[in-house]
């Protein structure tokens, strides 16, 4: 009976923001899960074969759509997963030479990023919406900076990640309304896996990994990258650029409590107000940009 009920406004903006809250949660549990396979596999050879599967598993429903997109659409798919997959190639050489906690305030800056490149792109932000990325960035920092590290040419790296992601996000905001979800997912899945492959002659695999390596990486790509994407790039016909930032700042707060519960890591009261504050970030984002648009009758 509810199936055959249409879908107002309001019910899509809460599923399609559901959804996104259970991708950023599903990307923040994939960092303890990651530094396991990173003590069998090296970087590009993890992301290689991760992306490759998912665009393989994503590969018949993508041609089911190709008839749908024009060459714009395709244009700019490619251009998401240009950005997405760049992301990952610094986020991954960085790493290699700063900390994590470092890496992960500096890659949160897309959030704040979002809205600020949005507006250099004609696009109007809300008032509320930059009080929610004020609320989150701060968390991001409590949660994630550690000691008094100064930024050198890794971090750099990984503020570039940042601008990466930030501009995949609004780059699908242009997109997502006109591009069948499944043919964008696989498109940038594919081009992710493009860049890593061409990166692979700077690594070599010392070791030939347990069975159980490849299990957690085949879950981690059909999971974290086919599924993952092809929510992001139905959900963001629904909600705003800025609203999918805020919304990704939980993936922080998920990788905490992955690594406290898996790896047994523990944190200080700092980086707990932290969480807190990512966590009220999205609640003030959410109920306020569904007050505001519920009263002045904007269409979804």
């Amino acid at each position: 009976m509810l199936a055959g009920m249409p879908m107002g406004p309001a019910r899509r903006r809460l599923l399609a923001d559901s959804a996104l809250f259970l991708v950023a949660v599903a990307w923040g549990l994939t960092f303890p899960l990651t530094k396991w396979i990173l003590d069998a596999l090296p970087p590009f050879t993890y992301l290689t074969v991760r992306f490759a599967l998912a665009t393989l598993l994503l590969a018949p429903w993508a041609w089911r759509e190709r008839r749908m997109a024009g060459g714009r659409t395709i244009s700019l798919a490619l251009l998401a997963g240009l950005f997405l997959g760049l992301g990952y190639a610094l986020q991954t050489v960085a790493l290699q030479e700063t900390s994590a906690g470092m890496a992960g305030f500096l890659t949160g800056l897309s959030v704040l990023l979002v809205p600020v490149f949005g507006i250099a792109l004609g696009r109007r932000t809300r008032r509320v919406e930059w009080w929610g990325v004020a609320c989150a960035t701060l968390g991001m920092g409590l949660l994630t900076l550690r000691g008094t590290e100064a930024p050198g040419f890794a971090e750099g790296l990984v503020f570039l990640c940042a601008v990466c992601f930030a501009f995949q996000i609004l780059t699908l905001g242009r997109v997502a309304t006109e591009a069948p979800p499944l043919l964008l997912a696989w498109t940038q899945n594919g081009v992710v896996a493009l860049i890593c492959f061409c990166m692979l002659p700077t690594e070599r695999v010392t070791a030939t990994p347990e069975p159980l390596v490849w299990i957690a990486i085949a879950g981690l790509a059909v999971v974290a990258s086919a599924l993952a994407f092809a929510v992001q790039s139905w959900a963001q016909r629904f909600t705003s650029p800025t609203h999918v930032g805020v919304l990704f700042a939980f993936e922080p707060v998920a990788a905490a409590a992955g690594g406290a519960l898996w790896l047994g890591e523990r944190f200080s009261p700092a980086q707990w107000i932290g969480g807190v504050l990512i966590l009220a970030g999205i609640v003030v984002a959410n109920l306020e940009i569904g007050r505001v648009r519920s009263e002045r009758g904007t269409p979804e």
